[in-house]
């Protein structure tokens, strides 16, 4: 397919307070939040966000980014807090920069939606997924894509689990 003509509104819509920010070390913690009243330590989507990161752990190594994700198993270690949340009427996901200094991302806080009946939404275990990649994205710094392909186009395709050639291009810009 090749780079998008609008890759330029892309970089633009990754910008924070008109600059690309990222991490500024190899490894980010992230945590995740254990159900709410259970006394699991992992349940279903545990094992789809560790499968996002790993798969975002994948393409990073092939496309030589100096970025990956790390589980820890306590908060206060962690960059990254995901959150369960139901899935309201808007969204399945959402990426908070609770922490941005100039260009450096420092805590980001991520809402993954848990399936929620009166919401109107057809969840399914790959539209979590796919907003799970997609969050995870913008918790790597970034913004909305330009095309219909690309894993962070809103609105999110829920089948689209796979970073397009126009995410990675632009990766390698938040990251060189």
């Amino acid at each position: 397919m090749g780079i998008s003509n609008n890759i330029n509104v892309y970089i633009e819509n990754s910008k924070i307070r008109g600059k690309l920010a990222r991490w500024k070390k190899s490894f980010v913690n992230y945590y995740i939040t254990p159900p709410a009243g259970a006394n699991i330590q992992k349940d279903d989507l545990h094992f789809q966000i560790e499968k996002a990161a790993e798969s975002w752990n994948s393409y990073l190594r092939e496309n030589g980014l100096p970025i990956h994700f790390q589980e820890v198993s306590n908060a206060l270690s962690a960059d990254i807090i995901v959150h369960r949340v139901k899935v309201g009427r808007v969204y399945e996901g959402m990426c908070k920069y609770l922490s941005v200094i100039n260009d450096e991302i420092k805590k980001v806080s991520v809402e993954i939606g848990l399936p929620n009946e009166f919401s109107g939404k057809n969840t399914t275990d790959l539209s979590i997924y796919c907003a799970i990649m997609h969050e995870f994205g913008h918790a790597l710094g970034l913004g909305h894509g330009v095309d219909i392909d690309d894993i962070m186009f809103v609105p999110h395709r829920k089948n689209i689990s796979t970073p397009s050639e126009n995410d990675i291009f632009v990766l390698r810009e938040i990251y060189k």
